[in-house]
């Protein structure tokens, strides 16, 4: 499981990326760090809420799919399986970081669905690297 570190709670604290907040994230997670925040200007981080049960999918939009992202924990896509679960390269993929920067800064988009769309979600996303 990923450790957070105090930048996002100065982020949150602040609730905007100021320049020196910004070179902190550039220096600690350098590339990562600007294509999360790329996903996070283009609106690729959604919140998937589920009524009445209140049930939640975050979902990170990708150049070519659409990937499941558990906070903090887990992300669908192959770089998150190969290095931070196999090769141990990193402790996040960039889809976790840009999860974790849209909800400091609230910047992701709501779809609200009905509960009986919750499996649908899943089996879109599954289809999506089925079909790759």
């Amino acid at each position: 499981m990923w450790k957070e570190d105090s930048l996002f709670k100065e982020l949150e604290e602040k609730g905007v990326l100021s320049e020196d907040l910004l070179e902190k994230f550039v220096l600690k997670y350098g590339e990562l760090f600007l294509r999360a925040i790329k996903a996070v200007e283009e609106k690729r981080v959604k919140k998937y809420v589920f009524k009445p049960s209140g049930k939640s999918l975050w979902i990170v939009i990708g150049k070519t799919r659409k990937y499941l992202v558990i906070p903090d924990f887990y992300c669908s896509c192959d770089d998150f399986y190969f290095n931070v679960v196999t090769r141990k390269k990193r402790q996040i993929c960039y889809h976790i970081l840009a999860r974790k920067l849209a909800e400091a800064l609230n910047l992701y988009q709501v779809v609200k669905l009905e509960d009986d769309l919750f499996r649908d979600v899943l089996d879109e996303i599954k289809l999506y690297k089925a079909n790759r």
